[in-house]
């Protein structure tokens, strides 16, 4: 069946004065900077030790996709287990290559991450400042920190909160800590983490540059150096993704509050896959949630944008299923949009058209 895209410019028309929300997507960060396609990441860690074993996960699945060889990984330990192949007493070698698959992606991300904010044109953020205005709560799945260095770079204008702010009991610490709901004012939030924050015995924290004088990518870097990671739901399944979630106070706090969000929702840059369920379960059952539209990048007939398709019409089989049962009190509406028609970030080419996803 054919579709017709709208416009993003028909999209902010359709949204008029109303509040709405974004939801970003991997897409957002590589319409950027190409280094957060999963390809770019893939050979950093190919080229940095990323054992052979993995790599040959990898090549059997003919992909450099992250999620899809984790999610190969851990079904094939389950497998294995079921079938009485191993005992499941100690860590396979299907989990360890896993482990080592989640720190390769952490690694890359970081390793190749633009070192600065300034690397980032100001021409770039303040067009990105403009695309994100009109959203009062941004969600974002990204682990980088562009969406955080635009917001600083546009506080005045987007006047987004994050939650985190000074430790009562450290004040002077070189990090703040996540300590406040934003309620309804603006808000930002990470809902698969992100490489700026990071967890110490339960408490979620900030690495901040005000606070230590360092570039948040040579601090965080640093941590990674002496073993401390950052907060990241890397994981291959949705299942395992909510149930990292779940264990955060932070994390599930921002996934909670996609699920209390109302009126209408556009998405940028995410696929709806397997590996995002746990989004759209949260958005199936948010009970104020009226609309919601739905990016695609190039021909609405590729096996990417099908597939996507495809996993949009389950949600809504779902809220189908919620509103019969009373659970939910109205029908959810789908649009599709082009999402080349957005400007998010200035094109090469000075056209102010972000160029490709």
């Amino acid at each position: 069946m054919n579709l017709d895209l709208l416009s993003y410019d028909q999209v902010l028309t359709e949204l008029g004065p109303s509040r709405a929300h974004l939801l970003l997507g991997n897409g957002f960060s590589v319409a950027c900077e190409s280094c957060f396609a999963y390809g770019s990441l893939f050979e950093h860690a190919k080229a940095n030790g990323l054992p052979d074993s993995c790599l040959s996960v990898f090549d059997r699945l003919g992909t450099n996709n992250f999620e899809g060889v984790m999610r190969l990984l851990e079904d094939a330990d389950w497998v294995a287990q079921h079938y009485g192949l191993i005992d499941g007493a100690t860590p396979s070698a299907m989990l360890t290559d896993l482990d080592a698959v989640k720190k390769a992606l952490v690694d890359a991300i970081a390793k190749t991450h633009p070192d600065h904010a300034h690397d980032i044109s100001g021409k770039k953020k303040d067009t990105c400042v403009q695309f994100l205005g009109p959203y009062h709560n941004i969600f974002c799945t990204n682990y980088d920190l562009l969406l955080y260095w635009v917001e600083m770079h546009g506080h005045d204008r987007l006047g987004g909160r994050d939650g985190f702010d000074y430790d009562i009991d450290d004040p002077d610490a070189p990090y703040v800590v996540f300590s406040e709901h934003v309620g309804g004012d603006k808000g930002i939030f990470f809902i698969h983490g992100a490489l700026h924050l990071y967890s110490v015995g339960g408490q979620v924290r900030k690495h901040s540059w005000v606070r230590t004088g360092k570039h948040l990518l040579e601090g965080i870097r640093e941590a990674l150096d002496v073993g401390q990671y950052p907060l990241f739901v890397a994981e291959g399944t949705a299942e395992k993704k909510l149930i990292q979630i779940q264990n955060s106070g932070y994390l599930s706090y921002c996934l909670g509050k996609l699920e209390r969000i109302e009126n209408c929702l556009v998405t940028l840059g995410l696929s709806f896959g397997e590996s995002d369920q746990h989004i759209a379960n949260v958005l199936a059952q948010n009970r104020k949630l009226k609309r919601a539209y739905i990016g695609l990048f190039g021909d609405p007939e590729s096996p990417s944008n099908l597939d996507t398709r495809k996993h949009v019409a389950a949600m809504l089989e779902k809220r189908k299923t919620l509103l019969e049962a009373k659970r939910v009190r109205n029908e959810l509406e789908i649009k599709y949009y082009d999402v080349s028609t957005a400007v998010v970030w200035d094109a090469p080419d000075g056209s102010g058209k972000s160029l490709t996803f």
